[in-house]
């Protein structure tokens, strides 16, 4: 599906403006600074409404005849991480069983320009998961309020709420000062993710992974570090072990990564981050987490 003429349209001016061209009907979207009881809705560290909207958008845009299977799954907080068993991002999807989508949302304050949360630590693990070929990236709003918001909502809200949210690789989002001009909206980055292809054997794969909740870190890094001619000559039983391995704990033991060696042979040293027991501040944080399970194994 192609993008419609009036999403291409957008001018994208500075934060705290309001954007020019970008209207449906009646409803005409403003910055944050604007004046109805809708744009004075804070956000304020309500990740979890921008959340709802891009759900909602990805879940009804994807619905429509001819559209990709879609598959969501939000961790909670406490799923969240970096070590094997958790999980890189806020929204974890998948698109027809084989490609991933991976999110971290941040709330942008459209007055500042800046976001009012951003963790240094936490961007260095995605930095890592980056490089490691973990298609993670930022999601983040570039005006408020978003058409999901609107009442009475547009027609085409799903492809309107998902052109007012921008994605960002990691390594293109250094700090809290996003260069949101620079950065393609969730939708573009949508589309170009429907055009690409996945090999028979990769979906095979790929489609051993029973559910988004099964998309935890261990096997992310293995769907996509691992090289693909290693992955796809993999049997039924060696993924099944590859698997076990990963899902064992934080961390990777000294017979884990030997049990690994023998299945993927110099392939293992892409799980060198996870070799390492958690620091002391991410074991005193699964202590306090202790009685809350992180999901299925």
């Amino acid at each position: 599906m192609l993008i419609p003429e009036s999403l291409l349209s957008i001018t994208w001016t500075p934060v705290c403006s309001k954007p020019q061209n970008l209207k449906t009907r009646n409803h005409q979207l403003t910055g944050c600074c604007g004046s109805t009881s809708l744009e004075r809705l804070e956000l304020g560290k309500k990740e979890n409404v921008l959340q709802a909207a891009i759900t909602g958008a990805l879940e009804v845009h994807c619905d429509r005849p001819g559209g990709p299977l879609l598959e969501l799954f939000p961790p909670y907080a406490v799923q969240q991480g970096a070590t094997l068993r958790k999980f890189c991002a806020d929204l974890v999807g998948r698109l027809n069983d084989a490609q991933v989508i991976l999110l971290e949302i941040k709330e942008l304050d459209c007055c500042s320009g800046k976001f009012p949360a951003y963790d240094l630590e936490q961007h260095e693990a995605n930095l890592q998961f980056e490089r490691l070929g973990v298609p993670l990236g930022y999601a983040y709003n570039a005006i408020w309020p978003l058409s999901y918001y609107a009442r009475p909502r547009p027609d085409d809200w799903p492809a309107l709420t998902l052109a007012e949210v921008k994605r960002s690789l990691p390594s293109k989002l250094p700090n809290k000062t996003p260069n949101v001009l620079a950065h393609p909206t969730l939708l573009e980055w949508l589309q170009d993710l429907k055009g690409q292809d996945v090999s028979e054997e990769l979906g095979r794969i790929h489609g051993a992974v029973k559910g988004t909740s099964r998309l935890r870190n261990g096997t992310l890094v293995l769907l996509h570090a691992v090289e693909e001619n290693v992955l796809t000559s993999l049997s039924a039983g060696q993924l099944d072990e590859v698997m076990k391995c990963l899902n064992r704990g934080s961390w990777l033991s000294p017979d884990l990564q030997e049990r690994l060696e023998k299945v993927l042979g110099a392939s293992t040293a892409v799980f060198t981050a996870f070799t390492k027991p958690p620091t002391k501040r991410s074991a005193s944080r699964k202590r306090n987490d202790a009685s809350v399970s992180d999901g299925p194994p």
